[in-house]
């Protein structure tokens, strides 16, 4: 699917999916084993079950099918324990949480950075690393940013 698929369905889904009380966090299309998956992951505040995954797929599966998008199984989800932190709104929320940010090249150090997020500007992320120094990550250079839980 490419990328004006995948926005045109961010726009078409994330108003249902907010008049139920739910975030769209992402939208995934993949092929496994020759299937064409179309994963929607939500959230909210206090989390998703399995009514919350139904009730938004009840939700949106007729716009799916409108916009035209082939997929052999729908799916939708939580983004688990380690989902992908995308908005400044994100940020708000998970400020003081574990977080994996990967960059797009290597950055004072490796590519990989693990931390306790502590805050953020238009231009940069800050976190805690691992050594408990605060280390500011310019928001241009990070491929993505995901919460990393203590297991």
């Amino acid at each position: 699917m490419n990328m004006n698929k995948a926005a045109l369905l961010e726009s078409l889904v994330a108003e249902p999916l907010a008049k139920l009380g739910l975030e769209l966090v992402e939208i995934e299309y993949k092929r496994e084993d020759g299937d064409r998956i179309l994963r929607i992951f939500i959230d909210r505040e206090e989390g998703v079950d399995l009514e919350s995954c139904s009730a938004a797929s009840r939700a949106v599966k007729d716009l799916v099918d409108e916009a035209q998008v082939e997929y052999d199984h729908m799916e939708v989800s939580s983004p688990g324990l380690d989902r992908v932190i995308k908005t400044d709104r994100d940020l708000l929320r998970f400020k003081g949480a574990r977080i994996k940010v990967k960059t797009l090249q290597a950055y004072s150090g490796p590519r990989k950075i693990i931390g306790v997020l502590q805050g953020f500007t238009e231009e940069k992320i800050s976190l805690l690393n691992q050594d408990d120094n605060l280390v500011d990550i310019p928001r241009d250079m990070i491929s993505i940013i995901r919460l990393k839980p203590d297991f």
